[in-house]
């Protein structure tokens, strides 16, 4: 396996790291290989045909299942995902489309993993938790809107947000859960910054940093037990949440919504595996998923799907 990895100051892992990875579905992959430090020049290509799985019909639909759901009270927030294959008119080097995706990840962690029967990468604005000997960040991300044209509709769009009952909603989920699984490993509860926003190159979301300090012999290895899969990818309560997933997706997440990370001795980082994109010979395959809670309108959702996959815009010539 190559990887590239590379944080939100465009910083690589240290140089002893060893890379896991964590399916959406239960599951790891680990690493000792080196990293590729370096970039190849950025390559783009042209695109022949695109395709979504679920159809905008059965996607829409399936949101209104989710909807009754949350009416009847058996669900709180599930988040439904949506894939896009594009067919493409040649074979890209993940890497070179990786060194493409850098250039426009303003605010992201960067990675790239390829094996011999395809690569998985990303710009991730998510960071699950940090690691620093038994200090533990985490971040709570969740609610989007789309950067502005200009200076004056960016900050409309951020304000809206801050006060989008919907969103503010739907972002609560996320620090009260990392406060709940963590408190077992914490010397004491996660203490979180005022809510605020975090502006991406597309994107901008509602976002908090929690901070604790780890007992005494807590391994990343439980963190992620206690967290994966979090509110921001699943939803709440989780079990049903996760069957609502199961039934209703045609397709499997794969890495998409699980998690990567790098750990040493001393430190670790993890992120989610988010704002991603699958790479099998002359297909890309874009992943991209919205929170479903009261108050979500498919047809919203649906463009927000869309918005998030603009990352991706100027590689992939669609």
């Amino acid at each position: 396996m190559k990887i590239y990895w590379s944080d939100r100051q465009t910083k690589p892992a240290p140089a002893d790291s060893v890379f896991r990875f964590y399916p959406f579905v239960k599951g790891d992959i680990t690493s000792t290989h080196k990293q590729q430090l370096t970039l190849p020049t950025p390559q783009r290509v042209k695109v022949l045909k695109r395709t979504f799985s679920p159809t905008k019909e059965v996607w829409l639909k399936n949101v209104e299942k989710a909807l009754t759901l949350i009416q009847n009270n058996q669900l709180e927030k599930v988040v439904l995902a949506r894939q896009c294959t594009f067919e493409l008119d040649e074979q890209i080097d993940p890497f070179a489309m990786t060194a493409a995706l850098k250039e426009r990840a303003k605010g992201a962690f960067v990675f790239c993993l390829q094996t011999d029967t395809g690569a998985f990468l990303g710009a991730s604005p998510e960071r699950l938790f940090a690691r620093k000997k038994r200090e533990l960040t985490c971040e709570a991300v969740a609610g989007t809107r789309k950067r502005g044209l200009t200076l004056l509709e960016d900050e409309l769009l951020k304000q809206e947000l801050l006060q989008s009952e919907k969103d503010l909603r739907e972002f609560s989920y996320v620090p009260s859960y990392l406060k709940e699984k963590l408190m077992p490993l914490c010397k004491e509860p996660l203490h979180f910054t005022p809510t605020c926003v975090h502006q991406t190159q597309n994107v901008q979301h509602l976002y908090a940093k929690g901070t604790s300090t780890l007992k005494a012999g807590v391994t990343d290895e439980q963190i992620i037990q206690q967290l994966h899969p979090t509110p921001a990818l699943c939803g709440i309560p989780k079990e049903k949440a996760f069957s609502t997933i199961v039934d209703l997706e045609p397709f499997q997440r794969g890495l998409y919504g699980g998690i990567l990370g790098w750990s040493t001795q001393d430190a670790s980082e993890w992120i989610v595996g988010i704002r991603s994109c699958l790479i099998k010979g002359k297909t890309a395959t874009l992943f991209s998923g919205t929170g479903i809670v009261e108050g979500s309108d498919p047809e919203k959702e649906w463009d927000e799907l869309n918005q998030k996959i603009k990352l991706y815009e100027s590689i992939l010539d669609y």
